[in-house]
């Protein structure tokens, strides 16, 4: 699935690395946490207030994404989180799974944290997956992504069988095996 996504978005980046701590703050005060998606998908990208027309074109690229995946089966499988300096300055959809929030570290933080395990070197804004498992597993670098590659790339990421963790040595060894 990464390498048809790669071929298709010059900005994907396949990753796969363990979800890091989120530290979000909901417009309520809620704390919502990688272990409150477990089982969705989950999409998260970056907004600062000073980032005007580049922030724009890509708040309307993945608004194109959740559009035609809520009006799939898909829509109760995927959240999507906009991390906001301040969530008043921000327009959305009035979609139940597109949240606005804010990162109690910071929102600059978390965005380099995040982008810290990225390959490329590009100052490009990122759009990042994770999987059901919270498991950090892609990037979309920029703003000229395909939204249809987006929801295909979601799409294989629904479709994904998680395989259970073995719990002894002994699953641990069969499993070397399968």
């Amino acid at each position: 699935m990464n390498e048809v996504t790669a071929e298709q978005e010059p900005g994907f980046e396949a990753i796969f690395r363990p979800g890091p701590d989120l530290d979000l703050v909901t417009v309520d005060g809620e704390t919502p946490s990688l272990e409150d998606f477990a089982g969705r998908i989950l999409v998260v990208n970056f907004r600062q207030a000073s980032c005007t027309e580049a922030c724009d074109a890509q708040h309307q690229q993945l608004a194109k994404a959740v559009t035609s995946l809520n009006a799939s089966p898909m829509r109760e499988m995927v959240g999507f989180v906009t991390v906001v300096e301040d969530a008043a300055d921000i327009d959305t959809l009035d979609a139940e799974n597109w949240s606005m929030v804010r990162s109690q570290g910071g929102l600059e933080e978390l965005e380099a944290r995040l982008a810290a395990v990225s390959e490329r070197s590009d100052e490009a804004m990122m759009i990042h997956l994770f999987d059901r498992q919270g498991r950090h597993v892609g990037i979309f670098h920029g703003i000229d992504f395909e939204p249809l590659n987006l929801l295909m790339h979601i799409n294989g990421l629904t479709n994904a069988h998680p395989h259970p963790e073995p719990e002894g040595i002994l699953d641990r060894a069969l499993g070397w095996f399968e």
